[in-house]
């Protein structure tokens, strides 16, 4: 769902909007800086409230060692667009590629260039969302995940 492990995007300037959001936010988390980070991650922000920004905020601050680790491996690497295409035909599973038409962290020529590389895949878009597609468009992707995984 959303995996950023697809290269650079040759459509969107990277770092992408969202990228540079978290970024600034893990360097200095306030319940601010995840209020800018959340509005982009998804489509809609109407339905964000100052509760959850409060539990992803808590939830953010509770992780120290991800927040001591996600800065020290952009500091370790700039570019964070790592380009597994070539190796991406070692996946043999049956994949299911999810993403969000408007996600504004990674952008969907990744998740084509995702499903074009691992044989055994699919695709699916969900339109008028962000990063966030499980909880965007909740029932929906429950629907096709139970239905991917039982059949």
């Amino acid at each position: 769902m959303g995996g950023g492990t697809g290269g650079a995007s040759p459509f969107s300037p990277m770092p992408t909007e969202g990228i540079k959001l978290i970024g600034g936010l893990y360097r200095n988390p306030t319940v601010e800086n995840i209020k800018k980070m959340m509005e982009v991650f998804v489509f809609d922000a109407s339905g964000l409230t100052d509760e959850l920004y409060k539990l992803r905020f808590d939830n953010i601050m509770s992780q120290g060692t991800h927040l001591k680790n996600f800065i020290e491996s952009q500091n370790l690497n700039l570019r964070q667009y790592p380009d597994m295409g070539p190796r991406l035909h070692e996946i043999t599973a049956e994949t299911l590629v999810v993403w969000g038409r408007n996600d504004r962290f990674v952008p969907l020529d990744t998740g084509l260039r995702l499903v074009t590389g691992i044989t055994n895949s699919q695709l699916h878009v969900f339109n008028n969302c962000g990063h966030w597609a499980q909880w965007e468009h909740a029932d929906r992707y429950n629907r096709l995940v139970l239905d991917f995984l039982t059949h």
